[in-house]
């Protein structure tokens, strides 16, 4: 996971929510998926993937602002023992997650992130850079955090440990130790090489997915080659 810094809402939600809705009488406040939001949904969406540089909230899978892969996710549910609706339409509270469904070498589908998560509540928050900083993995991939409640999370809610999840950031850290073997074949990895690959993966705009495993990665073979 990577710290997603919230900035400004777009100008057509903030419209949008302090426009009541008069389809009913007496009018009500707004709300997600209200008359006229089907205008608003495509703006928040590519709004939400710009801000968290093309990675998926929870999982950093790559998203792009379609509906096909991105699903608007409130933190806080909306429904549910659990869900607070006035947080609906409150950016702060919105995120972009992908569609949640990923495939294990078995064959095994396996739900992670939004869809695993549902009306489920969590205390981790994306947003948050406490948070984010106690976020860490292991070597294997699995992802962790110095916080219990936080782990739950991980594990049991978001299910971000799942074999399919693992398996798809060792997949991408297998991609980068191959690209550093074939440039130093005959020689260990110059810590040089090393900082400007991590630099690299901070680089602004679109960021490559798991590149908060890849970074920490990095971090630790840059201390082993001082």
């Amino acid at each position: 996971m990577i710290h997603v810094r919230k900035g400004r809402e777009p100008a057509a939600l903030t419209t949008y929510r302090e426009t009541p809705d008069r389809s009913v009488d007496p009018p009500r406040r707004a709300h997600y998926d209200g008359p006229g939001f089907e205008r608003v949904k495509p703006v928040v969406r590519e709004a939400l993937v710009h801000e968290q540089r093309g990675l998926c909230c929870y999982c950093n899978a790559r998203i792009v602002a379609s509906n096909e892969t991105t699903k608007i996710e409130h933190r806080v549910p909306q429904h549910g023992p659990h869900g607070d609706p006035s947080l609906d339409l409150v950016w702060s509270n919105l995120f972009g997650a992908c569609h949640g469904r990923s495939v294990d070498v078995w064959g095994k589908a396996t739900l992670h992130c939004d869809s695993a998560k549902g009306d489920q509540p969590v205390t981790l928050d994306p947003s948050n850079g406490d948070h984010m900083a106690a976020i860490g993995y292991e070597r294997s991939g699995r992802i962790t955090s110095r916080f219990p409640d936080h782990q739950r999370d991980l594990d049991a809610v978001l299910r971000l440990n799942s074999d399919a999840l693992i398996a798809r950031r060792q997949a991408v850290l297998d991609h980068v130790k191959a690209r550093l073997a074939r440039q130093y074949p005959d020689r260990a990895w110059p810590r040089s090489a090393l900082e400007r690959l991590r630099d690299d993966y901070d680089r602004p705009g679109t960021l490559d997915p798991d590149v908060g495993y890849l970074r920490w990665w990095l971090s630790r073979a840059i201390e082993r080659a001082s």
